[in-house]
């Protein structure tokens, strides 16, 4: 099935927030509680996604629309929002429907955000993975290297993130 790859506008802040909680629920069950992920909700997403699609230009957005037309993935990147480890860049998520996965549209979006990422001239990216998050292998498979983990809480959670780095953007992607 070919996917469009596409920079995200503001009206498709509905489908965004769609994939980002349905990807969410499929994606962390049995590692996020069960009451995190059912309070969570499309509208409160949509309205984030309204606010980040915007907003500022630093940070990247792209989505993957199937052959009907709809969104069924995005992914986000943008400058590292922290100080350690000392990357420039950074893919803060990545998401596709379930039935979608495996099937290279993860590969392409993350492509697309280090493409933006090398333009803006950011030379490492890094992403944060749950530790007991499956998706991870994504990520090795891709050319990023582990590099450390630590404890992020979510709702009332503490649980364990894992850095993957890609140290040389222009290697891996350019």
């Amino acid at each position: 099935m070919a996917m469009l790859i596409r920079k995200a506008q503001v009206s498709d802040a509905r489908e965004i927030a769609i994939v980002h909680v349905e990807s969410w629920r499929s994606t962390y069950g049995g590692i996020v509680s069960d009451a995190f992920l059912s309070a969570m909700s499309y509208d409160e997403r949509e309205a984030r996604w309204h606010v980040i699609l915007s907003g500022s230009q630093e940070r990247i957005v792209y989505v993957a629309q199937d052959e009907a037309g709809k969104v069924v993935g995005f992914a986000m990147g943008g400058p590292h929002r922290d100080k350690e480890p000392e990357c420039s860049g950074e893919l803060y998520s990545v998401y596709l429907l379930a039935e979608y996965q495996g099937q290279g549209t993860g590969r392409q979006l993350v492509q697309a955000v280090a493409t933006d990422l090398l333009q803006a001239k950011h030379r490492s990216m890094i992403v944060w993975v749950f530790s007991e998050n499956r998706a991870r292998h994504f990520y090795e498979n891709l050319g990023a290297t582990y590099l450390l983990s630590k404890e992020a809480q979510i709702g009332e959670q503490q649980l364990s993130e894992s850095a993957y780095v890609w140290w040389d953007l222009e290697t891996s992607f350019g």
